[in-house]
């Protein structure tokens, strides 16, 4: 949806009061931010997102009049719009309660107990004086399929790829150093 504009620049913008009272007079959910409008075609904002999906609401009026020019809930999103914003409110603890909430914090402490278990193991199971890194392989060449993904990961996901250059930055570094010291 395009961002509505305001009409032509005739006389001062409309007041607080009368934005607010049409904001309020068209229902919207109590706990609503009110954004100012940007530049001489900009328009007030209102817009609030509540625990309760169904009273998400979008409201833009014109900065001169005070006349509401848009205005959308979760109901006019469709199926698609609707599920996303449903899922957004299960990933934020805002649906189902307390009982969502607690989920959400086992599941993170579950993440957390994973990541400490997983350098403990390493800890124990480490050789001896060593760190238990794999060996250099005596043939370097990269299977053409991982690095596909490894190409397609980066582009999708760009601190990805920005992480698999400096980590190949980082062994070439060192093999180079390896081979100076080696020489």
């Amino acid at each position: 949806q395009p961002m509505p504009v305001s009409g032509v620049a005739e006389g001062v913008p409309a007041s607080i009061d009368t934005v607010v009272a049409n904001v309020e007079a068209a229902g919207i959910h109590p706990g609503y931010a009110l954004n100012m409008p940007s530049g001489p075609e900009g328009v007030f904002t209102a817009s609030v997102y509540p625990h309760d999906i169904s009273q998400e609401r979008v409201i833009h009026l014109d900065q001169y009049t005070g006349e509401i020019l848009f205005d959308m809930g979760v109901g006019e999103l469709g199926a698609l719009g609707w599920a996303a914003e449903w899922g957004v409110g299960i990933h934020m603890g805002q649906a189902f309660g307390a009982l969502n909430q607690i989920v959400l914090a086992l599941a993170c402490a579950a993440m957390v107990l994973m990541s400490v278990s997983a350098v403990v193991m390493w800890w124990k199971r480490r050789p001896a004086g060593g760190l238990g890194a794999p060996t250099v392989p005596a043939d370097w060449r990269i299977p053409r399929g991982i690095l596909v993904i490894a190409v397609a990961a980066g582009i999708f996901f760009p601190l990805v790829g920005l992480s698999l250059i400096i980590v190949a930055g980082i062994e070439l570094a060192i093999l180079g150093m390896r081979r100076l010291r080696a020489a």
